[in-house]
């Protein structure tokens, strides 16, 4: 005689439909977020991978903010080094004229000019930190506004209160990269030029005619000028380099970005076609357990008598 154990059988088809109706739930979440899991476990081996390879996208993220926030730094460096170089570059064009003239008109005004922009470049405050001031990015590093001020000095490096230390900042793993620039190394030179030319007007005021003692001293200012808007030019062509290696490291970080965003995806994203055919066959296997359970419920032992 064969006995019918419709209770194991309910049992079996139970458990069916709730295996079933986890892997419809697991279909439809994976669709719903284009996730394999929810969490790192579901990734089984691959967890630690992901995980690194999370790690490693951060850092390269939070080193294309640092780089983001130098090249503001060093753009705006670029502006002022330009505007000063600009500045002595025309004090020395109208020290050419007075010396080709024979006459100094407005030459002291001009003189005055250059040295109140080139104080008021150097105080440049960007972002709420003083560009040219190092690590004292909390105070102005030119303490003068005129050139009587500098004159009223025992030495022109008395006038800069600029930090010792530049800027320096991380952008990659192992490379630092010096982007300050500090104001008794950029404008040391002409503030000396500057002052020089202002103790002789005022011992001997440029105003008409040129003497000849006035066009000897003139002719001799310009090669050292000349050496101090050289020594500038330097300054702008090293934060021109630190800017061409900023940029050459960005564009390893993109590429790097672009590589782990693909890796992670490929570890932790699922592939929509597949799991909607997965989720299309659940929903198939789910409605075959509930038919196949309901037609249980209807059977009884008269069936098989």
């Amino acid at each position: 005689m064969v006995r019918v154990s419709s209770f194991g059988q309910q049992q079996l088809l139970i458990r069916s439909i709730m295996n079933n109706q986890q892997k419809l739930f697991d279909g439809q979440r994976q669709i719903s977020t284009g996730k394999k899991t929810d969490e790192y476990r579901g990734l089984a081996g691959e967890t630690s991978t992901v995980l690194g390879a999370r790690s490693f996208k951060s850092r390269v993220d939070t080193y294309q903010q640092t780089i983001a926030t130098i090249r503001g730094k060093l753009d705006a460096n670029d502006v002022q080094l330009e505007g000063m170089i600009g500045a002595m570059e025309k004090l020395k064009e109208t020290m050419q004229s007075t010396l080709a003239n024979g006459q100094a008109e407005g030459f002291s005004e001009m003189l005055s000019q250059t040295f109140k922009f080139v104080v008021n470049s150097l105080n440049t405050n960007f972002d709420g930190t003083y560009l040219f001031s190092g690590a004292k990015t909390g105070s102005a590093p030119i303490n003068v506004k005129e050139l009587s001020d500098l004159a009223g000095l025992g030495t022109v490096a008395e006038a800069f209160d600029n930090g010792n230390v530049g800027f320096e900042a991380r952008i990659a793993d192992g490379v630092e990269l010096d982007f300050g620039l500090l104001a008794d190394d950029v404008a040391s030179g002409m503030f000396q030029e500057m002052l020089d030319l202002y103790n002789f007007d005022q011992s001997d005021p440029l105003q008409g005619e040129l003497s000849q003692t006035q066009f000897d001293f003139l002719q001799g200012q310009l090669a050292s000028l000349d050496t101090a808007i050289d020594n500038m030019r330097q300054v702008h062509v090293s934060n021109g380099l630190a800017y061409e290696r900023l940029e050459v490291v960005d564009e390893q970080h993109k590429d790097t970005a672009v590589f782990l965003e693909t890796f992670i995806s490929d570890l932790e994203d699922v592939d929509i076609a597949e799991a909607v055919t997965r989720l299309n066959n659940d929903q198939v296997a789910l409605e075959a357990s509930y038919r196949a359970i309901g037609t249980l419920s209807q059977l009884s032992l008269l069936n098989f008598l």
